[in-house]
C-alpha cells in the first residue's frame, strides 16, 4: 500500500493495521504536550509514528532505545510494564532453550521472523509457564489508555501493547532524553510536528547530547492554534 487512502480502503473489508509516519498533512494538526518546550526535549526528536486498527492488535513484549510519548486518538489500549532491572535474566542465552523467557534475538539468527530483539516465543494470551518458567517470578504493572490519555515510556523499558475491540488510533513520539536537563523553556506554545525538523540520532548511546562531532539538534519554531497532543 502506497497511500493512506488505499489502507483506509483495505480497513473497511479487513483486520489489517496501520503503522505509519503521520502523514505530512495531520502533522500541523498535533502539538506537542507542553511538556516537551522544556528540558531540550525538541534538540533530540527521533521520529513519529501514526497507528490505526479496527482492535484486537497486540504486540510481542520489547523495549525501545529511545523514550517514548504515546497517546490515544481514539479506542482504548493496555500497556504491560517491566523494569529494566531484568534485563540480564531477560536476555541470557537467546534464541535458545536454555532462555526462560521466550526472548530472541534476530541480529544474531537472519533466519527469524521480525526484526530486533523481543520475547518472540511466547504467546502473551496464553504464556507457557511450563516452557518458560521464568515469568512467574516477573512483576509486572500496566495502565489502560482512553482517548486523550498520554503515557510516557522511559527507554528500555520492557512492554507489551494490546488493543481493545473496536476502532483505535493512536500516535507516538521517539526522542532521545538530554543528558542535561535544560530549565528554561524554549517555546511560548507548543509547536506541531510540522513546525519541527525530526530524525536526531546519537553517535553512541542513548542520551541527546549538544556536542562537537555530534548531529545538529533539531528545531522547532512555535505555532498557536493546533489541537494539542
Amino acid at each position: 500500500m502506497e497511500t493512506f487512502r488505499d489502507f483506509l480502503k483495505a480497513y473497511n473489508n479487513s483486520d489489517i493495521y496501520m503503522v505509519s509516519s503521520v502523514p505530512k498533512k495531520m502533522m500541523k494538526e498535533v502539538q506537542f504536550l507542553p511538556c516537551m518546550t522544556c528540558g531540550g526535549y525538541l534538540n533530540f526528536l527521533d521520529t513519529h509514528n501514526f497507528w490505526m486498527g479496527r482492535g484486537g492488535s497486540k504486540s510481542v513484549v520489547h523495549y525501545d532505545d529511545q523514550d517514548n510519548i504515546n497517546c490515544m486518538i481514539a479506542g482504548e489500549k493496555r500497556f504491560i510494564f517491566m523494569h529494566p532491572s531484568y534485563k540480564q535474566d531477560f536476555e541470557a542465552f537467546p534464541n535458545s532453550k536454555k532462555n526462560r523467557y521466550g526472548w530472541v534475538d534476530t541480529d544474531l539468527d537472519r533466519s527469524l521472523p521480525g526484526y530486533g530483539a523481543f520475547m518472540g516465543r511466547i504467546d502473551v494470551d496464553r504464556m507457557d509457564l511450563i516452557k518458560y518458567p521464568g515469568w512467574k517470578d516477573v512483576k509486572w504493572s500496566y495502565a489502560d489508555l482512553k482517548p486523550g490519555d498520554c503515557l510516557y515510556i522511559p527507554y528500555q523499558w520492557y512492554h507489551q501493547v494490546t488493543a481493545h475491540p473496536g476502532r483505535s488510533i493512536n500516535v507516538h513520539i521517539w526522542y532521545w532524553r538530554p543528558a542535561k536537563f535544560e530549565t528554561s523553556c524554549e517555546q511560548a506554545a507548543p509547536p506541531t510536528f510540522a513546525d519541527c525538523t525530526w530524525g536526531w540520532e546519537p553517535k553512541k548511546g542513548h542520551l541527546g547530547k549538544l556536542q562537537k562531532g555530534w548531529p545538529k539538534p533539531t528545531k522547532c519554531r512555535a505555532k498557536r492554534g493546533s489541537k494539542e497532543l
